[in-house]
């Protein structure tokens, strides 16, 4: 089986400054009436529409790009949008791009087309998103999962392959999707999972993941970093927490101040907040031997350094940089 392997696209960035975001509503979407191509007779019922999906990618682009949006985001927009929708890969959404759009998809294009031009992220319209070759239900309860977060749990499972066939208990603090332990739980089936988040939405939609995928040993629990967890000690903690400072608020893509939960984005103290309070208390959690892995900002990483290692002066912390060279994540091993 092909996996699909996509970047994720570019955000729709409204083209002037000072202009108003403007809102598109779908029987707005005119020039020409997506189901008027092949001079295809308006149906009386939105199921009835035929039309094939190359005329449909084709009418989407124009409209993305009558709005402002650069004709190659367009295309990685909608290819993406309807890969997604039809769970095919890039090379079988090619080959079969003449075939007749299935009813369902035709009749709900124009309200996507709509979310997408008021720029609404692609994963919140399709209600999954891609991570590590496995599609995780999301919406605007949780962030989008990241490409990087990947490499992170490259570097979890690469260490966890050393624990001589013994279980692994891991928790991973500020869960959002579920997507990080449950890819744990699901490529070693070793992992014995605990997610933690403060928000009871986030962990209703990583319950439904769990659901999803069958994970259901995975426990969940409301907790604020260690709160409901007293008494419980890991072999591997995990975090990928709200890092961003507020003052970094203009060097975020449009589309994610404005639809993804700021409680996932943002923490007081130039964003390091959530690290100072797992790095209080963290050697009372983490087993002999064990260890802390953290995604963190690319401004972050000497800081962070410097924070676990003054509260386990004996571990070893090791700073990784992720494919584009920026300090990503960081590493704890107790001693």
């Amino acid at each position: 089986m092909t996996e699909k392997k996509f970047e994720t696209p570019k955000p729709f960035k409204q083209v002037g400054n000072n202009e108003p975001a403007r809102k598109i509503m779908p029987d707005k979407l005119t020039t020409p009436k997506w189901y008027d191509w092949d001079d295809i007779k308006k149906p009386t019922k939105p199921s009835n529409v035929k039309i094939s999906l190359l005329e449909a990618r084709k009418w989407a682009i124009e409209e993305l790009t009558s709005v402002g949006m650069p004709k190659e985001d367009a295309q990685d927009n909608i290819d993406f949008l309807l890969s997604g929708a039809l769970n095919i890969n890039y090379a079988y959404l090619r080959a079969n791009i003449t075939r007749t759009m299935p009813a369902e998809l035709a009749a709900i294009w124009p309200q996507w087309l709509a979310k997408l031009m008021n720029n609404e992220p692609v994963q919140y319209i399709l209600g999954h998103a891609p991570f590590y070759g496995r599609e995780f239900m999301v919406d605007s309860r949780v962030l989008i999962p990241r490409p990087e977060t990947e490499q992170l749990v490259e570097w979890i499972l690469k260490d966890a392959g050393s624990t001589n066939g013994k279980p692994v208990s891991v928790l991973d603090i500020g869960t959002g999707t579920g997507a990080i332990i449950e890819t744990l739980m699901l490529e070693n089936p070793r992992v014995r999972g605990f997610a933690a988040d403060i928000s009871s939405d986030a962990l209703s939609v990583a319950e439904m993941n769990a659901q999803r995928f069958g994970l259901h040993y995975l426990h969940l629990v409301k907790s604020d970093v260690y709160s409901a967890l007293e008494g419980l000690e890991f072999d591997i903690i995990v975090s990928n927490p709200p890092y961003i400072a507020r003052t970094d608020e203009d060097e975020m893509a449009d589309n994610v101040l404005e639809y993804e939960p700021h409680t996932a984005l943002f923490a007081d103290h130039d964003g390091l907040a959530i690290y100072e309070k797992i790095a209080a208390n963290l050697s009372l959690y983490l087993s002999d031997h064990g260890r802390a892995y953290f995604e963190i900002g690319y401004k972050q990483g000497q800081k962070v350094v410097a924070m676990m290692q003054q509260a386990l002066p004996q571990a070893e912390v090791t700073l990784k940089k992720d494919f584009s060279g920026l300090d990503r994540m960081v590493r704890v091993v107790k001693g």
